[in-house]
């Protein structure tokens, strides 16, 4: 249930949630200015390490604010704690939803990717001027909001006319100034990590969050689908919706080696809008057609299973967190094998070092501990491959079926497969057990009033968006599709339904 108020402030509705926090919309009574809290949550709130943290978030959005006005940055207007001593922060309400929810799996001609590059290089540019590494750069971070003086929007842009881009969630940030070795847990979302954010002795830099934004941009102008995954990216065939200057450009800003990526956001930026500047007014294949939909999924949730608690810790101010996040926290093996982990792993384990339960629900939050003395090293390796080095890892599934991790401690490596459940608040596939090959078959959603379709996904992993969804089975067997719902909670739940297709009668 979501409290009446923390602090002065009243508490309207969940925009998101996470392993580590919920942000609220909410009511300032004195001012009558709509905000957004975010709060840490109470299971995390004795950790003082996680408490440092989140209250670091606040403090490196004032730095940058003290420094000059960069209106791309979430503004934070207080701070404080709840009766309970959770810490809370205020922090300005983006009232346009998320890049995330904009942008959907299409392509974008180069004319509306050119606005989002000039936001970032301004916003991100500005936090490394701070000394700040963001560490997190990825759709769902990315919030609109109304903006009467801006002039950069279009109609029909990803940037809409009078409003701005706004970046949010620094709750994976890191202070260059003050730390100035690499953190022992892993950060960022997986498809837009560089790949030194994946090693825990690794330094990382401002060029990290080069390397993101450049993969950001290229989902933008190939559609996500189109983009990529991180294993494929260094050798990758320039896609067909990137003409070759532009290509060049992105290359260099997710180059495996940062010292081969721009050295700067300003670099980046002026290197990639000159390149695109002279594809402007072309359409690309695939261009984005629906620009209101609000079903549009940039990360497949199917991939995104289930998040360590680092993937989770997403601050959506102006818009409702997707699973990534995927995130955090976050985040996630983009591969459509990764993808299939949720619907058909079946590899067991030993678990004797791992203390947590054998099934999860879809929808909530379960905390595996690590059984192991404090002398010994901890560290997961999660079902992306991503090696988390902390004692806990949060496990929050978007789809049913198994899962497997496994465990380090010391020398001694423990696998354990869990069973996801599915919710008894998820959605229900509404359609035959049996199809024919060739045949279409119509499947609905039964979904609960306030919840939203956000995408079907089909037998090879692909996403597919619309209330309903159209099978027509190619080969005779069995075929697995699944669905995910955006609740009224704010929480990503699925379903999947396992059909035999029969050969058509001769």
């Amino acid at each position: 249930m979501t409290p009446d108020r923390v602090g002065r402030y009243e508490l309207q509705d969940v925009l998101g949630t996470g392993g580590f926090a919920t942000v609220y919309r909410a009511v300032d009574p004195r001012l009558e200015a709509t905000v957004a809290v975010k709060v840490l949550a109470e299971n995390w709130s004795h950790q003082p390490e996680v408490r440092r943290r989140f209250q670091s978030e606040a403090v490196y959005l004032r730095r940058v604010q003290s420094a000059g006005h960069v209106p791309g940055i979430v503004e934070v207007f207080d701070i404080d704690e709840t009766n309970d001593r959770r810490p809370f922060f205020v922090m300005s309400y983006a009232d346009k939803g998320t890049l995330y929810d904009r942008a959907g799996n299409s392509s974008w001609r180069s004319e509306h990717v050119i606005p989002v590059i000039s936001a970032l290089a301004e916003t991100i540019g500005a936090l490394h001027a701070a000394g700040v590494v963001h560490r997190d750069i990825k759709p769902s971070n990315l919030m609109l909001r109304s903006d009467r003086q801006s002039t950069a929007g279009s109609p029909d842009g990803l940037i809409r006319e009078q409003e701005s881009l706004v970046v949010g969630d620094l709750g994976m940030a890191k202070d260059l100034n003050r730390e100035t070795t690499a953190l022992s847990i892993a950060g960022g979302t997986e498809r837009y990590m560089a790949p030194e954010q994946r090693d825990p002795t690794a330094t990382v830099d401002h060029r990290a969050d080069i390397y993101a934004a450049s993969v950001l941009v290229l989902e933008l102008l190939t559609g996500r689908a189109e983009a990529p995954a991180e294993h494929e990216r260094e050798h990758a065939d320039r896609p067909r919706t990137v003409p070759e200057d532009v290509w060049k450009e992105l290359e260099s800003g997710f180059a495996h080696d940062r010292e081969n990526r721009h050295e700067s956001m300003t670099v980046w930026k002026d290197s990639l809008v000159r390149a695109l500047q002279g594809v402007a007014g072309a359409t690309l294949p695939n261009v984005h057609a629906d620009v209101g939909s609000t079903s549009t999924p940039i990360q497949a949730a199917a991939r995104q299973a289930v998040l360590p608690q680092q993937a989770r810790n997403q601050s959506t101010a102006g818009g409702r967190s997707p699973t990534s996040t995927f995130v955090a926290f976050g985040a996630l093996s983009v591969l459509i094998a990764v993808a299939l982990i949720a619907f058909w792993t079946t590899i067991g384990g030993r678990s004797d070092r791992i203390s947590g339960p054998d099934s999860v629900v879809v929808g909530e939050t379960t905390i595996f501990q690590a059984v192991a003395t404090d002398d010994e090293s901890v560290a997961w390796t999660d079902w992306n491959g991503a090696v988390i080095e902390d004692n806990d890892l949060a496990v929050i599934a978007v789809l049913p079926g198994s899962l497997t991790f496994s465990l380090m401690v010391g020398d001694e490596t423990e696998t354990k497969t869990i069973e996801v459940e599915p919710s008894p608040d998820g959605p229900l596939i509404v359609g035959p057990d049996e199809v024919v090959v060739g045949t279409p078959t119509n499947f609905f959603a039964d979904i609960a009033q306030g919840d939203q379709v956000r995408f079907w996904i089909d037998n090879d992993g692909q996403q597919h968006l619309g209330d309903s969804f159209t099978l027509e089975a190619e080969t005779a067997g069995s075929v697995t599709i699944a669905l995910v719902v955006r609740s009224a909670d704010g929480v990503d739940r699925g379903a999947r339904r396992t059909l035999n297709a029969e050969a058509a009668d001769s």
